[in-house]
């Protein structure tokens, strides 16, 4: 296939290629999938730009787009790109006050707004920024009293009666959108201070679409459930990779997933670790609760598919090498990784057919990968799905980075890592010096390709902080493997550093405790602290099914049977047998009220924002080190 220049390019070309197949799914009123044409949709985005032009946008101009997935997204998307146009994308569950915040400081003209109800909340504020006229998405919204408010079917329709006048003038701008000219800046939604707005080039973007879908296997064809916020710069990387490949797009919400595997039968999906975490804990349960022969099967099934598994990867070269091996280290345990895949190869195949096939049938039947990103997928959820033959194409990247930096390729499932870089990106690793270190040690992980963003929109300061010389500082720890991987293993500013000076990485460590199906979530504490602490939200419904006695009010922290069940959970995992240094262990925690909430103490992509939960659970991590 060819290679883009702008995304502009993809669209066209992809219209005349791909225009009559159906490509975004939607569910109608009885949730059954119904189809649009990439034509239709590519029509009404021109209808629309053609609107947006009437109404004075310019390229370059920035303009609004607050929703979630949805057909309605990607005309309004499409059409501010054909304009050469820069669009400003946040989900529906923004506040009035980061849309505000947003909108002023893009300097957005226009702005698309989903529904109603964030159109209310919306309209007390939009005079405070430069925002002339809202668009509502929704097909459900009617006309309203208020000049500054219009309906897409309204903008389409105003753009319908330009068509001869103007589209000459559409396509010109289109074309002559080049690869360097910005095409949206993102606000991350960020862990800590004001969001930054990151801006994206076309060729950034392009970058991705052009060597990532061959990489993972994306094909003509494939079927894909799309279910994290399309304004969140992976699944945005993903909707235009299907569009330029040929593939469609299924849109879906955590209510509706598990029938949605049914209904859309996909081939392929990507989402955020937590995802695939509840789909694992999912089917745990479900074995838990069946009855002693079962389970006593499943887990059969899964020693067995493992250790077949485990002695391919060897085999293949597909295990995390930290420490370079020499040839005649690798004869014997060569020889015994043949013996072992040799004798379990029947039996692995018997016990897929018998076990995981079921398990693979109730996702659909037909996925023949995945690819998780947007954080760290807990090592136990990663062997999993790899087990049950269903691989997962891990990834890392960030907004900053359009976003892919590496990602596991198609044979080159290396459990550990994030996978290999596509063509044209570098990477280094660099100690607090600044010196790269060698293969194998840890340091901060540097990236620079076509891939790496503009800037921070209107923040040179910060720019300049993170970008030097083309090199971005992603903040990220990680180490470069004898594989020829990457491997990443936390935030710099993630890092407790406890009084003594000993540095700990708590992400290794809350994920080994995630793995104990007591514990539901979990952030381990102890800055400038002698030792380690951790909050804990543990699985209340777990507790219950094990005998314990509690009421939905109590503070768990004064039950001491359910306490001292917890000491004997965290001293047996976070151990000196497991790995650990004496530095590394908790040695106290606190059970928290209730669940961490995206929107509160979660991003979008679940991932915790620690000064926010710190700030809010002070007086328990206090009572902790008092």
């Amino acid at each position: 296939m060819p290679k883009f220049r702008t995304l502009n390019e993809m669209f066209l070309l992809r219209n005349v290629e791909f225009g009559d197949q159906l490509t975004f799914f939607s569910k109608d009123a009885k949730k059954q999938y119904q189809g649009v044409s990439l034509r239709d949709v590519y029509t009404q985005s021109e209808y629309a730009g053609l609107g947006l032009m009437g109404m004075g946008l310019e390229p370059g101009d920035r303009v609004g787009l607050m929703s979630d997935n949805r057909v309605e997204w990607a005309i309004a998307d499409i059409s501010v790109l054909l304009n050469g146009a820069v669009n400003v994308p946040r989900g529906s569950d923004s506040t009035a006050q980061e849309i505000q915040y947003i909108l002023e400081h893009s300097e957005s003209k226009f702005c698309f707004i989903e529904h109603e109800k964030l159109l209310n909340a919306v309209l007390p504020i939009i005079d405070k920024t430069a925002v002339t006229k809202i668009i509502v998405l929704d097909k459900q919204f009617k006309k309203s009293d208020n000049p500054k408010v219009m309906t897409l079917a309204e903008l389409i329709e105003s753009g319908k009666k330009l068509k001869n006048e103007k589209h000459s003038e559409l396509v010109k701008r289109a074309k002559n959108t080049t690869e360097d000219d910005l095409f949206t800046i993102i606000y991350t939604s960020g862990t800590t201070g004001l969001p930054k707005g990151v801006m994206l080039t076309h060729k950034n973007m392009v970058y991705n679409i052009n060597h990532v879908p061959r990489m993972v296997d994306m094909r003509k064809g494939d079927r894909m459930l799309s279910i994290l916020p399309v304004w969140h710069i992976f699944e945005r990387a993903i909707d235009y990779a299907i569009v330029a490949e040929g593939a469609a797009i299924y849109y879906t919400n955590i209510r509706d997933l598990r029938d949605d595997f049914g209904k859309a039968k996909p081939t392929f999906m990507a989402s955020a670790p937590r995802l695939w975490e509840n789909l694992y804990l999912g089917i745990k349960q479900k074995v838990e609760k069946s009855e002693p022969l079962r389970q006593v099967v499943f887990n059969t099934a899964f020693d067995i598919n493992k250790n077949f598994q485990s002695s391919m990867d060897y085999i293949q070269g597909n295990q995390l090498q930290t420490q370079k091996e020499e040839d005649l280290e690798k004869l014997p345990k060569l020889a015994t990784a043949a013996f072992t895949a040799a004798n379990l190869f029947v039996p692995s195949r018997v016990m897929d057919a018998a076990v995981f096939s079921k398990i693979r049938e109730a996702l659909g039947g037909e996925l023949r990968g995945t690819i998780s990103g947007g954080g760290a997928l807990p090592t136990h959820v990663d062997e999993f799905f790899n087990v049950i033959g269903i691989p997962v194409y891990e990834g890392y990247g960030m907004t900053e980075c359009a976003p892919i930096i590496s990602v596991r390729t198609v044979g080159k499932v290396i459990q550990g890592s994030v996978g290999v870089c596509p063509p044209g990106t570098e990477v280094r690793i660099l100690n607090e010096k600044g010196e790269e270190v060698p293969t194998g040690e840890m340091g901060v992980i540097h990236v620079k390709g076509p891939q790496v963003m503009k800037g921070y929109y209107k923040n040179p300061e910060a720019t300049e902080k993170t970008l030097k010389n083309g090199w971005l500082n992603t903040g990220d720890l990680g180490f470069k493997s004898f594989n020829g991987t990457l491997s990443v293993r936390g935030r710099v500013k993630d890092t407790v550093v406890l009084l003594g000076g000993e540095n700990v990485e708590p992400v290794p460590i809350e994920n080994l405790l995630l793995e104990n199906p007591f514990i539901n979530q979990v952030m381990v504490v102890g800055q400038d602290q002698k030792s380690l602490g951790a909050l804990i939200h543990p699985s209340l419904e777990k507790l219950a099914e094990a005998g314990f006695t509690f009421n939905s009010t109590e503070d768990l922290n004064k039950n001491s049977k359910i306490v001292q069940h917890f000491v004997v959970i965290i001293k047996d995992t976070i151990s000196t047998a497991n790995g650990f240094k004496s530095f590394e262990k908790v040695t106290d925690f606190r059970f928290i009220p209730k669940p961490f909430e995206v929107g509160d103490e979660l991003t979008n992509l679940y991932k915790m924002k620690r000064n926010v939960i710190t700030d809010k659970y002070t007086s328990l991590i206090k009572e902790m080190y008092s």
